[in-house]
C-alpha cells in the first residue's frame, strides 16, 4: 500500500534502569542514557531531524525542566520544548500531539521521554547525602509521603471541589482502594475475598517482570497466595491490597522514543522492519470517581478504548497483546471492564510486568509500555497491540494501538469527557446515608490510620467523609461497610462518619 510521507512512525525506543546500589543518579543523566540508547536504535542521524523535546515531569515539586536540559546535553536544534501534566496518561498524549503535528506538516521528528530517580534518592539519603534531585512526588518515598516543606507545582493538587478530598484519604492507594471496595461488592465478594482474587490477577504480572530482570526491579515470579496473603513482609496497606498488590515508586527507569515521519525514516535510511505505526491514540478525562455514575467502573475509560479501537478500525479481538496501567489492581480492572475482558483473558496483559514488579516510574510508566510494545510488533509484525494509560484519582484516561503493518488512515484523538448522568456531590450533610465506598488504611505498625469513606445521601448526591474521632479504627478490620448504612454529621466544614 501506498504510505503518505507525512505519516508518523516510531523508529527508536529504549529503557533502561539503574539497580546499581552504589550509583547515584540525576534523573536527566537516566533519560539521557535512554536518549542515546533510542538514538542508537533508529540511527544517531535522527537527533538532528528532532524539532520538538516531549517529557514527563521531573516532580511535582520542583521547576526543573527535562526538555531543556536534554536539548542542551545534545546540542538539539529544537522550536519546541513541551513537558506533560503529572498523569499516567500524558505519555500517549504527548505521542498524539507530535503525530498530529507531523500530519500537519508542523514537525518531521520528535522525542518523547521520562524517567526517575527515586531509588538514588533513597540511596543518598542513606548516606547522609544531598538527594541528586527532589522525590517525584508526596508517596514515592513512603506511604507517609516525604513532602517535608516543598511545595507542590502549582495544577498538581486535586480540587477541593472532589468529595475524595475531604475522605481523610488523599494518597493514590486510599483512592483506589475505595474503588477495590465497590468492585468487590458488586462481585459479592468480602475483602479478604477479594484479595485473594486480587492475587490471581496481579500473579500474571509477575510471570512478565519475572522474563525482564535488566528491567523490572522484582523480577521474581509470584504465586496469587504470596501476594494475596497477609504476612510481616506483606502486610496490609490498605483492607483491600497488600503490599505486593501497589504501585513500588522508588525506581531509577527511564524510556525515550521516537517518532518522525515516513518520509524523515526515508531520508535516513531506517529500515521499514525497524518501524512501528501508531494506528490511533484517544485520550479522554472524566470527572473525579464520585461523580461517576457507579464506583466500579470509569465512562471515560471506555470511551477512551472503545475510540482508540474504532479510530483505527479495529475490535478487541483484534488485539493480540495489552499493556494495561496497573499502579493498583483497581487500574486493571477498569481497563478490563472497559474492553469487555474477563480477569483470566489468555491475552498478555502486561509487557513489562506492571507497576508493582516492573516499578511505577512516576508519570512515564506508559512511555515504557509503549517501549515493550513496540519491541513486540517488530518481532510479531502482523500483530496489533493496545497500551492503556490512566491517570489522576483516576479521572484520565488514553489508549494507543500499535503495529508495525502500516495503517489505512491513522487517527490521534483527544475525545471530550462522556455525556452521562454524573452523581453530583455535597459537602456537607447531617443524618444517614448509605455507604457506597470504604476502606482503612494501614501504617507500617499493622494500625489503622485513615478510613475514607463515599456514601449516598438521601437527595441522591454523594459526600467524602473521615472516620468519627471516637471511632477506634482497628476495631474496623475486616468489617465490609459498602451498602451499609451510616451516620454523617458536620463539624466546622469537616464531615464525620460512623456506623449505625
Amino acid at each position: 500500500m501506498s504510505i503518505d510521507p507525512r505519516t508518523p512512525v516510531i523508529v527508536g525506543v529504549a529503557q533502561l534502569a539503574n539497580k546499581d546500589d552504589d550509583r547515584i543518579v540525576h534523573p536527566v543523566e537516566l533519560i539521557a542514557e535512554a536518549v542515546e540508547a533510542a538514538a542508537s536504535d533508529a540511527g544517531r542521524a535522527i537527533l538532528g531531524a528532532v524539532g520538538k523535546v516531549y517529557a514527563t515531569p521531573l516532580s511535582v515539586f520542583s521547576t526543573d525542566d527535562a526538555p531543556s536540559a536534554l536539548v542542551e546535553r545534545f546540542g538539539l536544534d529544537v522550536r519546541d520544548t513541551f513537558e506533560s501534566r503529572y498523569s499516567g496518561a500524558s505519555p500517549q498524549r504527548m505521542l498524539a500531539d507530535a503525530c498530529r503535528s507531523m500530519q500537519d506538516g508542523r514537525l518531521d521528528a520528535a522525542l518523547i521521554v521520562g524517567g526517575v530517580a527515586e531509588a538514588s534518592v533513597r540511596r543518598a539519603r542513606a548516606l547522609g547525602m544531598d538527594p541528586p534531585a527532589p522525590p517525584t512526588a508526596m508517596w514515592s518515598q513512603g506511604s507517609t509521603g516525604d513532602r517535608g516543606e516543598r511545595r507542590m507545582r502549582e495544577g498538581y493538587r486535586p480540587s477541593d471541589r472532589f468529595a475524595e478530598m475531604h475522605t481523610g484519604g488523599q494518597l493514590p492507594v486510599h483512592m483506589f482502594s475505595m474503588l477495590e471496595s465497590a468492585m468487590a461488592a458488586a462481585a459479592g465478594r468480602t475483602p479478604a475475598e477479594h484479595r485473594a482474587e486480587l492475587g490471581r490477577l496481579m500473579a500474571r504480572f509477575t510471570e512478565v517482570a519475572a522474563t525482564r530482570p535488566d528491567l523490572a526491579w522484582f523480577p521474581t515470579t509470584r504465586t496469587p497466595e504470596d501476594i494475596a496473603d497477609v504476612r510481616p513482609d506483606n502486610r496490609l496497606v490498605t483492607e483491600h491490597l497488600t503490599k505486593l498488590m501497589c504501585s513500588f515508586p522508588t525506581v531509577d527507569l527511564a524510556a525515550a522514543v521516537i517518532v518522525c515521519t515516513t518520509e524523515c525514516a526515508d531520508r535516513h535510511g531506517i529500515p521499514t522492519d525497524r518501524r512501528v505505526h501508531p494506528w490511533s491514540v484517544a485520550a479522554a478525562p472524566d470527572v473525579p470517581p464520585s461523580q461517576w455514575p457507579s464506583l466500579d467502573r470509569s465512562p471515560a475509560m471506555g470511551v477512551a478504548v472503545d475510540t482508540a479501537l474504532a479510530v483505527a478500525g479495529l475490535g478487541v479481538d483484534d488485539i493480540a497483546a495489552f499493556d494495561l496501567y496497573s499502579c493498583f489492581p483497581a487500574a486493571v480492572e477498569l481497563a478490563l471492564g472497559a474492553l469487555g475482558l474477563a480477569l483470566d483473558d489468555p491475552r498478555p496483559a502486561t509487557l513489562t510486568g506492571g507497576l508493582p514488579y516492573f516499578g511505577g516510574p512516576g508519570a512515564s510508566y506508559s512511555l515504557h509500555g509503549v517501549v515493550s510494545m513496540v519491541e513486540r510488533c517488530r518481532r510479531l509484525p502482523d500483530e496489533h497491540g493496545l497500551v492503556v494509560g490512566l491517570g489522576g484519582m483516576p479521572n484520565d484516561f488514553a489508549g494507543v494501538v500499535l503495529s508495525a503493518t502500516p495503517a489505512t488512515a491513522p487517527r490521534y484523538v483527544e475525545v471530550e469527557a462522556p455525556s452521562v448522568d454524573n452523581v453530583p456531590t455535597v459537602f456537607e450533610w447531617n443524618g444517614r446515608a448509605r455507604c457506597e465506598a470504604a476502606t482503612l488504611g494501614y501504617g507500617a505498625d499493622g494500625h489503622a490510620q485513615v478510613a475514607p469513606l463515599l456514601a449516598r445521601v438521601d437527595d441522591g448526591a454523594r459526600i467524602g467523609a473521615r472516620p468519627h474521632p471516637e471511632l477506634v479504627l482497628d476495631e474496623l478490620a475486616g468489617t465490609d461497610l459498602v451498602g451499609s448504612t451510616i451516620e454523617l454529621v458536620t463539624v466546622d466544614e469537616v464531615v464525620w462518619w460512623r456506623p449505625v
